[in-house]
């Protein structure tokens, strides 16, 4: 799959600077190969049916010189790739301003209309139906694997800032998430973004989270995820790798980690995953996308979760068997 993202990248690359005609959009439209290049999702019959499950939220208008289609378009590519403003606005044939105003417009819209209906929490019963094989024989109960990643922003002006969002981790200023997915490779939780220099234990704490589990559900996390006791008072149960208390872990301490290691490596293949298919998510992000507004949610928020959201309309990586 890395492969084929890679290669897919390369000929994107290829048409820069080439104008994007309406022809053309048409040409992909009807692809599943130029779809998968120029908006990463799997293919062109998954792009209608997000058109036609959202063009209802974005109103008429006859003065745009795109379709709303091609604005939609224009949208998944800017996730997808990331290109400049100016690069879209020469390949589109359109303004500079208009870009962003498509941009804003779509995101809010994908948002709003499809975040409370594909990033949704299952129920335990719902998730043993297609729960893998891997899951199945260890780990029944799972509804949740998670962890956290960063993605890094522009250093802020305000040295109190700059202080706040500096993560140890990675060195540099950041804005961090944390990420849920089922068994079955579903994201079902991403929280708001927080400052780089906030711990694991406090986005769990904080995000709304623990909230969602239920007495006798399973949630499966690195070692670094002290919360233990905030998922037991749900009734619910943490499964980490073991600590190391000793200089060497007793063998049933090593096979139980290795089993751990073996199925939660998927939501870090998720989150990899989502960086090669979106460029966006990989920043480093502008202060203006940071910004909150009326809705009291930031843009960059937005955009993680409909990155999330399109990620979810793709077939998942972890395999039934």
């Amino acid at each position: 799959m890395n492969a084929d993202y890679i290669s897919l990248k390369k000929e994107f690359a290829m048409y820069l600077g080439r104008p994007i005609t309406s022809n053309f959009f048409n040409k992909c439209r009807n692809s599943d190969k130029w779809m998968r290049v120029y908006t990463s999702l799997s293919t062109a019959k998954s792009f209608e049916i997000l058109f036609k499950a959202i063009q209802c939220g974005i109103p008429e208008n006859n003065n745009c010189k795109l379709c709303k289609r091609q604005q939609l378009f224009l949208t998944l590519v800017k996730l997808s790739h990331n290109p400049t403003d100016i690069d879209l606005a020469f390949r589109f044939d359109i303004r500079e301003s208009t870009i962003s105003w498509y941009f804003h417009s779509w995101i809010d819209c994908i948002y709003y209309k499809l975040k409370t209906h594909v990033l949704i929490w299952p129920l335990l019963y719902q998730l043993h139906v297609a729960m893998p094989m891997c899951f199945r024989r260890h780990y029944p109960n799972t509804v949740s694997i998670m962890d956290c990643f960063e993605t890094q922003i522009q250093i802020p002006h305000d040295r109190n800032d700059q202080a706040a969002t500096y993560s140890t981790y990675k060195s540099r200023n950041t804005v961090k998430y944390l990420i849920s997915a089922t068994p079955n490779g579903t994201i079902n939780f991403i929280s708001k973004g927080y400052a780089g220099r906030k711990s694991d234990q406090f986005i769990v704490r904080h995000s709304g989270y623990i909230e969602n589990l239920k007495p006798g559900d399973e949630v499966l996390a690195d070692k670094g995820f002290e919360v233990a006791e905030e998922i037991g008072l749900r009734g619910a149960k943490l499964t980490t790798p073991a600590f190391k208390r000793s200089a060497q872990l007793t063998q049933l301490e090593t096979e139980i980690s290795r089993q751990v290691s073996n199925v939660r490596i998927h939501i870090e293949r998720e989150i990899g995953c989502m960086r090669m298919k979106f460029d966006i998510m990989r920043g480093p992000v502008i202060m203006s996308n940071l910004n909150t507004f009326q809705d009291n949610v930031c843009f960059y928020d937005k955009i993680v979760a409909v990155c999330c959201i399109l990620s979810n309309l793709n077939p998942s990586i972890i395999p039934f068997e």
